[in-house]
């Protein structure tokens, strides 16, 4: 009896340590497959995580080249204009300061003015105001009668230093003729040509 009980007891050990060890094979074979799954998974997940990080750093790569090729043209374009302005002021300052101190000149541009520009319109008034460095009278009993009879007056101003103003008292329009205005004039016109000239 006793020896079949020890059979029995045996064959039922047995039998549990074999279902243990299979249920344990199976577990550890699930877990190797998910393992390896999970592996594999990781791999393309990184393989997929470098393309993008290389393919987001060759569009950085572009992006930064394209704003340094812009900006580099930007700076270059900055210098070159700041060099044309500087030789242009160095030129055009000197020789316009100059002209405007001379009175003589002011009288010619004046004269060229009134022969050139028809002021025959009956009411209209026109007054060219002048600094009062420069005598009027002078001027008018020399050059400016006929300008005088068509309704042209000369007046001066205390506050010009230089230049001169034409305005028109009847119909508000008022041109001026001074230093700054010269050199305005003068600079936006010689600038293209000496920045070819320099740049060629």
């Amino acid at each position: 009896m006793e020896d079949t009980i020890k059979k029995l007891t045996d064959q039922i050990y047995s039998e549990g340590i074999d279902k243990v060890n299979k249920e344990a094979e199976a577990i550890i074979s699930d877990a190797r497959d998910n393992a390896a799954k999970t592996i594999e998974e990781a791999k393309i997940e990184a393989t997929r995580i470098i393309e993008k990080a290389r393919h987001d750093a060759e569009e950085l790569k572009k992006k930064v080249s394209s704003e340094l090729e812009m900006t580099a043209k930007q700076s270059l374009s900055t210098i070159k204009q700041g060099i044309t302005d500087s030789v242009i002021d160095n030129v055009v300052d000197k020789q316009i300061e100059k002209a405007m101190e001379d009175s003589n000149f002011i009288k010619e541009m004046i004269l060229t003015m009134l022969k050139n520009w028809d002021i025959k319109s009956e009411n209209i008034s026109y007054e060219i105001l002048l600094p009062s460095k420069i005598s009027i009278d002078t001027f008018v009993q020399e050059s400016v009668s006929t300008a005088i009879s068509r309704g042209v007056k000369f007046i001066p101003d205390n506050n010009m230093e230089n230049g001169f103003i034409v305005k028109s008292t009847s119909s508000g329009f008022k041109i001026n003729f001074t230093e700054n205005d010269f050199k305005v004039f003068i600079k936006d016109y010689i600038r293209p040509k000496t920045f070819e000239l320099l740049f060629k």
